[in-house]
């Protein structure tokens, strides 16, 4: 009897034990894990005297370089890219029997031929991409330039993105002289290294803000 009994109450038993143990594992199912943020995500770029511009420039410049290559060096060197169109006087074709070194130039012209078309056919694409992370404060801003519209309807991203840095390098958030003055003057005393930010980045942000013209001017006058 007593061990039917012990038989009988053995399954109980381990049932017992697993409704003790499901709290346990349903802390573990539950369990929050903190998202990793991408360090090349791209931020919104805000517009004001302590706008995120250089950190915006920095993840911008990285994610064109990737996805359009040539073309996304516009972001840091302000200019479109210009491939070395092949020269014909490089390729020796008066002394070339076999037609190896013609053949070789036509190659070589397809190629530039076809990386030019490629970044004219991508600058749309790119134009989307710096609009795509503007706030509204920003996209407001911008608009009010006499050159938006043009630029907009040629989706120019050169000259899209030398309209961002010009309204945003500039760290003021108004056109009354007196009230960009003031902004200036604030930006550039307070501009201290936050505690979670590299040396590196730093000084990219305090370069960036001391070079902004309107920032020079104000602190000269």
């Amino acid at each position: 009897m007593t061990d039917k009994n012990t038989q009988e109450k053995n399954p109980k038993d381990k049932q017992g034990q697993r409704q003790q143990r499901k709290p346990w594992q349903k802390n573990k199912q539950h369990r929050y894990e903190p998202k990793k943020k991408d360090p090349e995500e791209i931020p919104i770029l805000k517009y004001g005297p302590n706008n995120n511009f250089s950190k915006f420039r920095e993840a911008m410049a990285k994610t064109a370089l990737r996805d359009y290559g040539h073309l996304g060096t516009l972001i840091r060197t302000g200019q479109y890219y210009k491939p070395t169109e092949p020269d014909i006087n490089d390729y020796d074709l008066d002394f070339d029997p076999h037609g190896i070194n013609k053949a070789s130039y036509l190659e070589d012209m397809k190629e530039y031929r076809k990386e030019l078309l490629k970044m004219h056919e991508n600058r749309p694409k790119l134009f989307a991409l710096i609009q795509q992370y503007l706030s509204e404060e920003s996209l407001d801003e911008i608009k009010r330039s006499d050159k938006y519209e043009d630029i907009e309807e040629k989706t120019d991203p050169l000259e899209l993105w030398l309209l961002v840095e010009e309204t945003h390098k500039v760290n003021s958030i108004s056109k009354v002289e007196v009230v960009t003055k003031m902004a200036a003057r604030s930006t550039y005393q307070t501009m201290r290294q936050g505690p979670f930010e590299s040396i590196i980045t730093y000084k990219e942000r305090f370069t960036v803000a001391q070079k902004a013209p309107r920032l020079l001017r104000c602190l000269k006058t």
